[in-house]
């Protein structure tokens, strides 16, 4: 059986090369790919400069990735100093949002991919979340990696079949959060603060969005646990591909 085509976004960094320092990369962490192709999934990474069209018409699947803060002038927020921002991203992936949505296409959204969702069916963002015990400020590396809350799922939601518990510990990498749910989305879970942790779509459109970051929790036992999300992700764009061949894609 053909593997469905997953994409998943990039962002822009400056690195250093053997050609020179600071020079821009489209990157992205492999642990983002890793358990979609264990899951039986082909990845594609998708710069900012692809078509979105040219990309969403040969897709089966859609991975939103995490990264730095959308613009809030997207939202009609004030832009926070000493932030950078990335425009062209912003505008690529919100393209890609509402192109997926009109498609069917299943997505899966994380931490970023989240906020851009949210944002681009018409809702608004926490520029920046107050510090709480579940939600301290932005640490270091090895600390924020390591940081971890709970947090409560909805009754009935996908996610909570997936998993199969309300109760979850997950890891705490962000600093934004959903204010507003857009039209068409729905909050299915929570951290003790309040801060949405999740966001589903009203319809059946296959559409999983989280701020946690599931593919960061790479000890084994909570890889495992992980799993059934990427899984359930990549078999939703295995049936799109079953009902989307490839020869027909491109003439939607």
């Amino acid at each position: 059986m053909t593997r469905p085509l997953i994409g998943i976004t990039t962002w822009r960094r400056f690195i250093d090369t053997d050609l020179g320092s600071g020079r821009p990369a489209h990157s992205l962490g492999t642990e983002y790919a890793a358990p979609i192709e264990a899951s039986g999934g082909a990845v594609v990474l998708l710069p900012p400069t692809a078509g979105v069209d040219d990309v969403l018409d040969r897709l089966d699947g859609l991975v939103l990735s995490g990264g730095e803060d959308v613009h809030p002038s997207r939202y009609g927020a004030q832009a926070q100093e000493g932030k950078s921002y990335d425009p062209s991203r912003d505008g690529f992936e919100i393209a890609l949002a509402l192109g997926a949505r009109r498609r069917g296409i299943p997505v899966l959204a994380i931490c970023r991919g989240l906020q851009v969702s949210n944002i681009a069916f018409g809702g608004s963002l926490i520029v920046d979340i107050p510090s709480t015990e579940h939600h301290e400020p932005v640490r270091g590396a090895d600390q924020q990696l390591s940081a971890r809350h709970p947090i409560v799922l909805s009754e009935g939601s996908r996610l909570a079949a997936l998993y199969g518990t309300r109760h979850r510990i997950v890891n705490t990498i962000h600093h934004q959060s959903i204010d507003v749910p857009a039209p068409g989305l729905h909050p299915v879970a929570w951290a003790p603060d309040g801060i949405v942790e999740a966001v589903e779509a009203d319809d059946d459109w296959p559409f999983w969005a989280v701020q946690w970051h599931p593919e960061k929790m790479i000890a084994p036992d909570e890889a495992a646990e992980e799993m059934p999300l990427f899984a359930a992700f990549v078999s939703a764009a295995r049936e799109r591909a079953a009902e989307h061949p490839a020869a027909e894609k491109g003439t939607r």
